[in-house]
């Protein structure tokens, strides 16, 4: 067996491509004392050729290297297929939702999300409130006890609905976009939803609830009604008589535009309380560049 790197004439392969490679082509007879250069891509080849046939020498004289190199290569693709299948297993299912309220509470608790029922009660009932909530939220969590006590006054008017907006299977949170937690909805009969921007608390929350589910101040006898000239302005007046049926000709459209009239309010208190903390906020941060304004006599 000839060796790699053999210069001489005969009819070995590897001895021709070596003198192909050094001789520049093989075009002259070996005595000639003559040498042109081989271009870059012969080298190039020619080296790939010579690295080739070193691994094969490499291989036939020790061949336990070559099973070893093959052994590695099979299990490292077993391994890579088996995680790749078993890839599906590490994806763990969503707990499904437990109660947020407990059963003793007077608030109605859909916690897998059912929107399609709390519609439904809402319609059948006069005055009904729906609170949106997110298991995992803290404002939620501390609002759940405030709308507990605020329940605990008025269930016997107003029906109190609370709504996880958040299990991924639930209604609600494929139908609602909800971009805070937790979201508050009144509805009065058919009109609404007007919605709680006002602190989490629970005598706020009554107040609103109480001034919503009576949005009109009767006014029974005169001196009541030059009080209310004296005290409220501006205001709107109308005139029902009660007497031959309890909801008289223009009532109805009467009530809903004092629904309408107090939802715009609580829009504009909401729009001036979200301007006022822009502001304070503006200036803390004005405050905070004065600061670390270099110079500045407020820096520290």
């Amino acid at each position: 067996m000839s060796e790699c790197g053999g210069r001489g004439g005969g009819n070995s392969s590897s001895s021709s491509d070596d003198a192909e490679d050094e001789g520049g082509g093989g075009g002259g007879s070996a005595g000639s004392g003559s040498f042109s250069p081989a271009p870059a891509g012969a080298s190039s080849a020619g080296r790939l050729r010579r690295g080739l046939r070193g691994a094969s020498l490499m291989a036939r004289r020790r061949p336990e290297l070559l099973c070893g190199a093959v052994a590695l290569g099979c299990a490292l693709l077993v391994a890579l297929k088996f995680t790749c299948s078993r890839a599906k297993d590490v994806i763990i299912p969503a707990k499904p939702p437990v109660s947020f309220f407990s059963s003793r509470s007077p608030v109605l608790d859909l916690f897998q999300g059912q929107l399609d029922y709390a519609e439904h009660v809402r319609r059948d009932s006069e005055v009904v409130l729906l609170f949106f909530y997110a298991p995992w939220c803290g404002q939620s969590m501390a609002a759940r006890s405030e709308i507990e006590q605020a329940a605990s006054q008025l269930s016997d008017q107003v029906l109190f609905v609370a709504i996880n907006c958040w299990w991924n299977q639930g209604k609600c949170r494929r139908q609602k976009h909800f971009f805070h937690f937790p979201v508050i909805h009144l509805y009065h009969r058919s009109f609404g939803p007007i919605e709680y921007k006002g602190p989490m608390s629970a005598v706020y929350i009554e107040k609103f609830v109480r001034r919503v589910m009576k949005p009109l101040l009767y006014i029974p006898s005169q001196s009541e009604l030059l009080d209310f000239l004296s005290n409220y302005e501006p205001g709107v007046l109308g005139y029902f008589e009660f007497s031959g049926s309890p909801q008289p000709p223009g009532y109805l459209t009467f009530f809903t535009s004092a629904l309408l009239s107090l939802k715009k309010e609580r829009e504009r208190e909401s729009a001036r309380a979200n301007a006022q903390a822009g502001e304070e906020g503006q200036r803390e941060r004005e405050t905070q560049n004065l600061k670390q304004a270099p110079g500045s006599e407020l820096s520290a």
